[in-house]
């Protein structure tokens, strides 16, 4: 189970990082429209890097679904909510609310009880 945490982890790490990158990569895409510099602005380094680091996880994923079971893994990427709301903090500067706080508590709680629990 320890190897299964460490590696939720490192995939819950990754999706975190891909949304920090998506959300800089979507800030330079144009505002709505026909034309050819709307769709050429999508073509930018950041939503790359995204893309990129989400089919990491994503293959992390797959091998964590072919060791363990659905009801354990997936409740484990949630792990992401806490790292992208930290690294939302601190590179983009946004704030917290004590609701998200009880929110991002509960979810750890979560994770620990769903952890415990075993394969």
């Amino acid at each position: 189970m320890f190897k299964l945490i460490i590696t939720a982890i490192i995939q819950s790490a990754l999706l975190a990082v891909a949304q920090y990158f998506m959300k800089v990569g979507m800030d330079r895409v144009v505002d709505y429209s026909m034309s050819w510099a709307f769709c050429r602005s999508f073509l930018n380094w950041q939503l790359g890097i995204s893309l990129l680091l989400y089919i990491i996880a994503m293959i992390i994923y797959m091998f964590m679904l072919k060791s363990y079971s659905l009801s354990v893994v997936y409740p484990l990427t949630s792990i992401s909510y806490i790292f992208t709301t930290l690294l939302a903090m601190a590179l983009l500067g946004e704030r917290v609310s004590l609701g998200g706080w009880l929110g991002i508590l509960l979810i750890m709680l979560g994770v620990g009880l769903i952890g415990s629990m075993g394969k």
